[in-house]
């Protein structure tokens, strides 16, 4: 096991297995969707972890932005500072003031655009590197009653202009209430959720794409030409069941 596998093992305490140099993820999606299944009687959410140095790095500092030590006990005090900081996030200001910062930056531009014709998505993509197989992945059972609290047990963020883990909590909350969304995916710089109940309207999913374009701004705006507007977010979520956020 690498160093910043064992972290986060430590970290996060709970049952786990390792996927080891996987070339294809059939056996890896094949065990996330048994332990899915088995999470809803048991009481846990599985959760794929890409493990880096980046993302242990990231772990630590917020511990210590919090004044908390790398301990049991600190880390299980600062999941619940997380998730009751969550609790006073009012999410529909909180995405509404980002996406009114963001649409100022781009004034000059239709951030709009238009519907494009897509296939939906149902697949996860972060977890599989097309270069190289990752070293190590990890699969956990995060043993939450609400799926929310996944981003304060693994507390990745704050960076640019990654939202802090209180308010993606918060987020997740919106979403899973609305959609049925639930964080599957998780590296360094990027969330992977999956979806119950998707849009299945261009207007539900063009109000869903600005909430995520507020949220994670590169989805769209670092977004290959063509694709880089919110309607164009928006063909990718109607009837999709995976959701993608990646920060720069």
């Amino acid at each position: 096991m690498t160093e910043e596998c064992k972290f986060i093992v430590d970290f996060l305490d709970c049952e786990y297995e390792i996927f080891e140099n996987e070339t294809n993820d059939e056996r890896l999606i094949k065990k996330f969707n048994e332990w899915s299944s088995l999470g809803a009687k048991e009481g846990f959410y599985p959760v794929i972890v890409v493990p880096s140095d980046i993302l242990t790095e990231g772990l630590e500092l917020d511990l210590e932005d919090a004044g908390l030590e790398n301990s049991r006990e600190e880390i299980k005090k600062r999941r619940e500072e997380i998730i009751n900081e969550a609790e006073s996030i009012n999410v529909k200001e909180f995405l509404d003031e980002r996406f009114a910062e963001y649409s100022e930056m781009h004034e000059d531009m239709d951030i709009i655009g238009e519907f494009l014709e897509v296939e939906p998505y149902h697949r996860f993509y972060s977890h599989m590197d097309k270069a190289a197989p990752h070293e190590e992945i990890l699969m956990v059972k995060i043993p939450v009653k609400n799926p929310w609290e996944i981003a304060a047990w693994i507390p990745m963020g704050g960076f640019n202009d990654c939202p802090e883990p209180a308010a993606q909590t918060a987020v997740f909350r919106h979403w899973y209430e609305k959609y049925g969304a639930v964080p599957a995916v998780v590296t360094y710089d990027v969330w992977e959720m999956k979806v119950g109940n998707p849009p299945k309207t261009e207007e539900d999913a063009e109000n869903l794409a600005k909430e995520q374009f507020a949220f994670c701004y590169d989805i769209v705006m670092q977004a290959a030409r063509g694709w880089d507007r919110i309607r164009a977010l928006a063909s990718t979520l109607k009837n999709s069941s995976a959701w993608y956020f990646w920060w720069d």
